[in-house]
């Protein structure tokens, strides 16, 4: 018979020293990855960092936690706790701006990021400037009774206008990124053969997991006992295992300052333009109707280079390298896939590769798809069978070799 002790809940202030070892090595050892990676851009920099900040912030919790440090209890916290409701919102409105970063990289700097949160700054500035003038302190509420004897006070009910400007920051995250959705997709189609971790899918689940961290931060300042801690640290260390995962692998499809005059998508597109004009060999200037008038000559370049070099078998082949044949910048570039060839520059790339791969597939019958898909420029194998089966009306690379070899 197994003892009672040993089905006996652990308590939660064993549970939460735990948690909070383990929620700082995660976020500190995240930090570490993401710097040490390869070609650390603005947007991996940022997520470094704001990993950094929470593994710090958990560190000193653990520390506290252990030796009573700082003079704050960090297992039990009082309803609508002040430091709770100040901390939290930073920490918070950090994680935010990395999907900023990502739909629109180089726009934030130090001063539109204070720009950003000064809002915040100034009500927490008022907060406690009018409690000093007061001559108060902020209460500890132990439960919601003395919520609702203190409610009508400035020194309680001020503190859900903090609240709502927390939760205006958390609501601006989707419009963010479904805003750009549309133009972010189709600037990935237009200057890159290949995609792949570069959906905008990952930014969007990053935000339902701040979403879910926010719903947990509410809970714990509603009810602060050990177990909602627990909660909330579950919560977080489950949301940053993902995150430090895709955000190894994520690519930016932008340069890191892209929009770094600009959030709108037409003039950041004009400033690259006049840039790779400007930059030696990347770009020629070239009238409209000159343009036009040559769009056929650089389709017949462009067709020829791709039957005779086959630069589409590199996996990184992207928009700018087509200026080896073609110096102009990189909208005329857009314009002879889009207006020339009636189609987008990952598409045609896609529509060239898999010609190869009918070819390769047919003529080496023993060689695993795999590989196949890896010798024509896709990225993985899994990457090239789910585009060959979107080709080819459901069949498989397997499929089309075996039916291949029946009818011969």
């Amino acid at each position: 018979m197994i003892p009672l002790n040993i089905l006996t809940m652990p308590s939660p202030d064993v549970v939460l020293p735990l948690l909070q070892a383990l929620n700082g090595f995660i976020c500190l050892g995240g930090a570490f990855l993401l710097l040490r990676s390869e070609g650390p851009n603005r947007s991996r920099r940022l997520l470094s960092m704001v990993l950094g900040l929470w593994g710090l912030f958990y560190g000193l919790r653990l520390a506290g936690m252990l030796t009573g440090a700082f003079g704050f209890d960090f297992v039990h916290r009082s309803m609508l706790d002040i430091v709770a409701i100040v901390v939290g919102t930073f920490f918070l409105f950090m994680s935010l701006l990395y999907p900023i970063e990502v739909v629109r990289p180089g726009w934030l700097t130090w001063g539109r990021t204070f720009l950003l949160f000064s809002p915040y700054v100034v009500l927490t500035l008022i907060y406690f400037i009018v409690l000093a003038v007061l001559d108060q302190r902020p209460l500890a509420l132990q439960d919601w009774q003395d919520f609702v004897m203190h409610a009508g006070s400035f020194n309680v009910w001020f503190r859900f206008v903090l609240i709502l400007v927390l939760l205006f920051y958390l609501l601006i995250l989707f419009p963010i990124v479904m805003t750009y959705k549309e133009m972010y997709e189709q600037w990935c189609s237009s200057n890159y053969a290949d995609d792949e971790y570069m959906a905008i899918e990952w930014v969007r689940h990053y935000g339902i997991g701040l979403y879910a961290i926010g719903l947990a931060y509410f809970a714990l300042l509603f009810n602060g006992e050990s177990w909602t801690l627990v909660l909330h640290g579950l919560v977080v260390l489950c949301f940053f295992t993902y995150v430090i995962y895709r955000g190894l692998f994520h690519r930016n499809p932008y340069t890191d300052n892209f929009f770094q005059k600009t959030l709108d998508e037409e003039e950041a597109r004009h400033e690259a333009d006049v840039r790779d004009t400007d930059g030696p060999g990347t770009g020629e200037m070239v009238e409209e109707t000159m343009f036009i008038s040559r769009l056929s000559a650089y389709c017949e370049e462009v067709k020829s280079w791709m039957e005779e070099k086959k630069p589409y078998l590199d996996k990184s082949f992207k928009l700018m390298d087509v200026a080896e044949v073609l110096p102009l910048n990189r909208s005329y570039l857009s314009r002879v896939f889009n207006e020339g060839f009636g189609q987008s520059f990952s598409a045609l790339v896609r529509d060239y590769r898999m010609r190869e791969a009918e070819s390769v597939l047919l003529a080496n019958p023993n060689m695993p798809v795999g590989q196949v898909g890896e010798l024509c420029g896709f990225s993985s194998a899994s990457v090239f069978n789910r585009t060959f089966v979107q080709c080819h009306g459901g069949v498989t690379p397997k499929a089309f070799r075996d039916n291949a070899r029946r009818t011969a």
